[in-house]
Formats: structure tokens, C-alpha cells, sequence
């Protein structure tokens, strides 16, 4: 016996974690490996030969598993399972494993808290709707939450323990998908880190979208042990994201062809982005104008006025029809006109970019001034009558005089010369009057009184009134502020509208011209007793060629609101049939 045991019949027991005694027959310690040390405090030396009773005072020989008390030089009062097992190599020796039994309140809790964080995890992984799964290295799924079986439309499909290809086997439709996650998961081991990719679920309307997460575990020898992976969906970003691709290709598409310049720009006025049709007009390409700001290209006249537009582009405003001249790269000036609204942030609502669409006007400005020209001969020619009977007047007095003179050889003429000198003024006066009308000028913006111009204009329409038995009654506010104004465009306008008002009466009336100060504007209403206009007409008002006048153009007042416009104001006319009718302007002071 004693040979025998020269060399341990267990060498391998001291590489073993568990607390292992090898015991006789007459169950005596024979010997014990390091861990069995380490639980009892008891060196093999001290023990070898003790009964196993001296350790284990309560134990049951006769049983082979059992709980017992340790007595041992540290644990004392230990609690573990015994297990006594013939060694089965050699039927002279038994083998003892000690287990400790886990009585400690705190590890007990320990134990709780842990399943129960276990259990809070699984519940959350199962109310979240994202695809959460855990992989072994094998492939086999040792955890699905419940939105995976939902997906593919299987609620009720445990995952557990199967793998991708055993999942394409019980749901054939979704084969294609399986393989694809084969493919991928792979990929994913054989890099060895983190991955990302895009897997596409097929539906019955098309396809169901996921961003997925990949994340490979290996133990310390770099075996594989577990793959993570996280799946959100993303379908509605995809389509949303496919739909903006296909927009912005439609509209710039539209942009690229649009003989109109489209540009963007950002809160400084930095171009963004410029359409190929600048180069037409301008001769820049739209790379040589990118990160320009727009202002550097304006006439220094308009940049004042465009700071202003620029100001109330970023508080949300929108502009319409804003005039200014842009510079070419030759230096020339062409007169255009843009809208442009601001884009706000989703989040802010502050304006974060402006668009802008510009178009040249150079032509229809043109248009426009032959139109006014036209106007003014219209007025010069329906004036005639007036000024010949005016001129008439004055005329036939000297006429009359010189006749005096010549038939009664008067010599002492001194009394009649004071009365043929007024006449001769009058006509001077009315003559130069009618040359400042026709007379073409150049459109200078300046700062004048509204009370001298509606002046100027009554002075030179209160005879003809006078012939319609018509009388026009001021009253005009005073110290009213200066507007910026192009003097004889806004004398036009009023010559155009008195005109108007005189004859909408035939059988003579009033003509009330009021003017008074509102906020940073300045109104002036001109109303008649005439006899109105009807509400169909009303609509109609301001179209070139419609006139309520049996021989009328509608040019004049066409052209009234467009001068109007340019001066950044605006014309409302209100009339009742049978009742008058009141024309109420607009314009911003200096």
C-alpha cells in the first residue's frame, strides 16, 4: 500500500478549483489538493492520516451527498456539500468534494438583485422597438428579444438556440435575409471589431429597414465567444431621405434649365448656390460667384435700400418684386428684380439660409417708360382744350388792347400795360407748366413736401375744374415729413387721378383732397361726387387697356400703381355706384 502511494493516484486534483480530499476506505485523509488548504487553513501535513470526522464532525459516512459543518482553522461554522465517490481507478481510495453553501445574507441579496436586474433587462429589451440579439460563437442565438420574432411577422418564434440558416429553413421567405446576416456576421468575426450595415426586411408593400449594429466578443484566447447585435429601423428616414435626393434633383434640374437666376444664400449674404444662368447676364460663372457676397455686385445706389430688404428677409419676411441693379463683369449695370424668402431651422425657427429668384427687367422697364411717355402725351393732348381756351383767354384781351391802341391812336397807354403784362404772364406760366410735363427728365430720387406737389397739380388742373363747374377743396395736414420721391413721376400720378375724379362729374361737384400723417407713412385720399364705380369694374382697375371711360386706355392709372409700387406704396380705391368715389396712397416718409 505504502508503495503505491508513493506517487498521488490523482495527480490531477491540484489543478482542480474545487476543495478535493482523498480519503482511505476507513475514510482517513490521505491527501488533500491546494484548494482544500486554502478552505480548511489546513497545511496536507497536519491533516494526513486525521479522520475525515476531525473536519467534519456531524458527518454521515453512509451517505454519499450531504450538507455538513467545516471545522476548520479559518472557516469554522462552514456550511458545504459534501460528495464521497470511489475514485474508481482504485477502489482502495474515495474522493471528498467540499462545496461551500452560500449562507451569507448579503450574497443571498446579492443573488436577488442580480436576477432581478436580469429580469429589468429582459423587460426593457422587449418594450424598446429595436432588434436586440445575442449570438454564441457558434452562431446560435442565447438571447432574442420579442421585436425580433415581431419583425418577421413570427411572434411567437423562439430564436434560442437556433441559428440564422435554422431560421431560413422554418420561415423560407425570409431566406434571402438570413443568408445575408450569415454573410455579414462573419464578416463582423473576421474583422474583429465593431461593424456596421444596412438589412433590408421584405414586406408585403416592400421593404422594412435597419441600421445594424454588430459587435464580436472573443475570451482571452481569442476565441469566439458571443456576437452582439442591435438593429434600429429606418425606414421612414430612408424614404424621407430618397424623396429630399429626388426633389432636389427635380427642382435642380428646373434650376439648371430656368433662364431666371436661382440662387442661395446664407444669413451673411454669401451665395451658396448660383444657377448657370447668371453667366448669361452677368458673365460669371456660378464658381466664380460662390461664397461672394451679393451685395458687392449691387449699384452703391441700392445697397441702402437692400441692407433694409436683407433686415426683414431674417425676421421671416418674404419679398416681392424688390428692384436694384446688378454689376457684370464688364462693368455694366442691368436693372432686375427678385423674391426671396428666408428658410427657417426646424428647431429655432430662426432663418438659417435665404433663396432667391432674380430675373432681368431691363426690357420690360423699357416697356414700362414708353407706356409713361405715352401717358404723358395723353395728358398733354386731353389738356389741350383747357390750356388753348386758358391761352384764349389772355390773348384775346391783348388783341383787343393793341386793336384800342391802333383805332383811336391812344398814345397814354401806361394804365393798360399793367393788365397786358398779367396776361402775358399767364400764358408764360401756363406754357411752362405744359413743357415740365412733356419734357423728358431724369428719374432723380429726391426729398420733397407731398403738400407742395399736390399743389403744383391743383394749381395746374383748377381752371379746367372750374369749366366742369367743379371746385377742389384742400386740406392738407401741416408739417408734414419729407417722402424720397421722383418729382414729376408723383406729379403725374396726381394729374392722372384729379383728372380722373373731374370727369367722373359731368353736372360738377366737389373734390376733396385730404392728407395726413399715419405711423411712418404718409396718406392722401382724393375723393369725388361722382358717379362711381361698379364692383365688377372695381376688380378690374389698374389692367392696361380697361378704363370705365367711354374713350379711355387705362394706361394712365396702369401706370399710377406702377409708380406708385416703385415708391414703395400702394393705391386702394374704394367706390360706391352712385355714391363717389375715394382714392386713398400710401407712402413711406424719408
Amino acid at each position: 500500500m505504502g508503495n503505491k502511494l508513493t506517487r498521488s493516484p490523482m495527480p490531477f486534483m491540484h489543478q482542480l478549483s474545487d476543495a478535493i480530499i482523498l480519503l482511505t476506505k476507513d475514510f482517513s485523509i490521505q491527501e488533500i489538493n491546494s484548494a482544500a488548504e486554502k478552505m480548511t487553513g489546513w497545511a496536507q501535513e497536519e491533516l494526513k492520516g486525521l479522520p475525515i470526522s476531525s473536519l467534519l464532525p456531524d458527518l454521515n459516512i453512509k451517505r454519499n451527498k450531504q450538507q455538513a459543518v467545516l471545522s476548520g482553522d479559518i472557516h469554522d461554522s462552514m456550511i458545504v456539500d459534501v460528495s464521497i465517490d470511489d475514485l474508481g481507478t482504485d477502489e482502495a481510495y474515495q474522493v471528498c468534494i467540499l462545496k461551500p453553501v452560500n449562507t451569507d445574507v448579503e450574497e443571498v441579496n446579492s443573488g436577488a438583485i442580480e436576477n432581478f436586474q436580469e429580469d429589468l433587462l429582459v423587460t426593457l429589451t422587449n418594450i424598446v422597438p429595436d432588434f436586440i440579439g445575442i449570438k454564441d460563437g457558434y452562431g446560435k442565438f442565447v438571447y432574442a428579444n420579442k421585436f425580433s420574432g415581431d419583425i418577421f411577422g413570427y411572434p411567437h418564434t423562439d430564436f434560442i438556440g437556433k441559428t440564422d440558416a435554422d431560421l431560413a429553413q422554418l420561415v423560407p421567405y425570409f431566406k434571402p435575409v438570413f443568408d445575408y446576416c450569415i454573410e455579414t456576421d462573419e464578416g463582423v468575426w473576421q474583422e474583429g471589431k465593431l461593424q456596421r450595415c444596412v438589412e433590408k426586411i421584405p414586406t408585403a408593400s416592400g421593404a422594412r429597414i435597419f441600421d445594424v449594429y454588430k459587435i464580436p466578443v472573443f475570451d482571452e484566447e481569442g476565441v469566439r465567444k458571443n456576437l452582439l447585435v442591435f438593429g434600429r429601423e429606418i425606414t421612414d428616414q430612408v424614404l424621407s431621405h430618397e424623396k429630399l435626393q429626388e426633389s432636389e434633383s427635380r427642382y435642380r434640374l428646373l434650376a439648371e434649365n430656368s433662364t431666371d437666376i436661382i440662387s442661395t444664400h446664407n444669413v451673411e449674404g454669401e451665395m451658396l448656390y448660383v444657377s448657370p444662368a447668371c453667366e448669361q447676364l452677368l458673365g460669371y460663372t456660378p464658381q466664380e460667384l460662390l461664397s461672394k457676397k451679393a451685395f458687392d455686385l449691387f449699384h452703391p445706389s441700392d445697397i441702402r435700400q437692400s441692407l433694409k430688404v436683407h433686415e426683414q428677409l431674417l425676421k421671416g419676411s418674404e419679398i416681392s418684386n424688390f428692384q436694384f441693379r446688378l454689376k457684370s463683369k464688364k462693368g455694366e449695370y442691368h436693372c432686375v428684380e427678385s423674391t426671396c424668402r428666408g428658410i427657417k431651422d426646424e428647431l429655432t425657427g430662426e432663418v438659417i439660409e435665404i433663396i432667391a429668384v432674380t430675373r432681368d427687367i431691363s426690357e420690360r422697364l423699357e416697356a414700362e417708360e414708353l407706356l409713361r411717355k405715352s401717358d404723358k402725351l395723353s395728358i398733354v393732348g386731353q389738356l389741350a382744350a383747357s390750356v388753348a381756351h386758358e391761352i384764349r383767354n389772355p390773348l384775346t384781351a391783348l388783341k383787343g388792347f393793341i386793336q384800342l391802341f391802333q383805332s383811336k391812336g391812344i398814345v397814354d397807354c401806361e394804365k393798360y400795360y399793367g393788365i397786358m403784362l398779367d396776361e402775358l404772364n399767364r400764358i408764360e406760366q401756363i406754357i411752362t407748366e405744359l413743357l415740365i410735363l412733356a419734357k423728358p427728365q431724369s428719374k432723380t430720387v429726391e426729398k420733397k413736401g407731398i403738400k407742395e406737389l399736390i399743389h403744383y397739380v391743383v394749381d395746374l388742373l383748377d381752371r379746367q375744374a372750374l369749366v366742369h363747374n367743379v371746385h377742389i377743396v384742400c386740406d392738407l395736414e401741416e408739417n408734414l415729413p419729407l417722402i424720397n420721391c421722383v418729382e414729376n413721376e408723383l406729379k403725374q400720378v396726381f394729374i392722372n387721378l384729379v383728372k380722373n375724379a373731374i370727369e367722373a362729374m359731368p353736372d360738377g361737384g366737389i373734390i376733396h383732397i385730404d392728407s395726413e400723417r399715419k405711423g411712418r407713412n404718409i396718406e392722401i385720399i382724393i375723393q369725388d361726387q361722382g358717379c362711381g364705380i361698379p364692383p365688377e369694374s372695381l376688380k378690374k382697375l389698374g389692367e392696361p387697356f380697361y378704363s370705365t371711360k367711354e374713350k379711355g386706355t387705362g394706361l394712365g392709372l396702369m401706370t399710377s400703381y406702377k409708380i406708385i409700387q416703385e415708391h414703395f406704396g400702394q393705391i386702394n380705391i374704394e367706390s360706391d355706384s352712385g355714391r363717389g368715389t375715394a382714392v386713398q396712397i400710401i407712402l413711406p416718409i424719408a
